[in-house]
């Protein structure tokens, strides 16, 4: 998908983009979610982020990368069966610069392509105010285990059909 910057693209991602994706998510981890979590929890979050893992979730989900030129800035992992946003994330030297939200635009359209009417995910505590003014609402907290520990999170969920509806009104 080309955006209105023609120095922004969102592409499916590809086995050669798992060592950026993973590069982009530990710093998300280490540098944005660092903030909200215990450093236990911080250091048992990003053991699993491996390119093997990465690798291995591509045949379970479906990945995108946002690209700036031809630099990956971001990605996302989607998964239709679950009706599931299960990750954004962008470089935090990128962040408050739209291209979450870009992409989260990408994926709704994707979704209401699929004839899917409502996203759910389990938002870190750094990501809930972004997922709120895109329209979420939460629905309980949740702690996603770990081995060892767990990450406190929020599941929420976003309609899209009533949405769908008053654009086409």
């Amino acid at each position: 998908m080309k955006t209105q910057d023609k120095n922004i693209s969102i592409k499916k991602a590809v086995s050669e983009d798992a060592s950026k994706i993973v590069v982009i998510h530990k710093n998300c981890v280490l540098k944005t979610n660092a903030k909200f979590y215990p450093k236990n929890v911080i250091k048992e979050w990003i053991k699993p982020i491996t390119v093997k893992n990465t690798k291995h979730q591509f045949k379970n989900s479906q990945w995108f990368v946002i690209k700036i030129k031809s630099k990956i800035v971001g990605f996302c992992q989607i998964c239709f069966k679950e009706k599931s946003l299960d990750q954004i994330n962008i470089s935090p030297k990128c962040q408050n610069k739209k291209y979450g939200k870009l992409l989260y635009d990408f994926i709704e359209k994707l979704f209401l392509k699929n004839n899917i009417n409502k996203i759910y995910l389990n938002s870190t505590l750094s990501a809930v105010d972004f997922y709120k003014k895109l329209g979420f609402k939460k629905i309980r907290k949740i702690k996603f285990k770990l081995d060892k520990t767990s990450v406190e999170m929020v599941k929420m969920k976003k309609d899209l059909v009533r949405i769908n509806k008053l654009r086409n009104d």
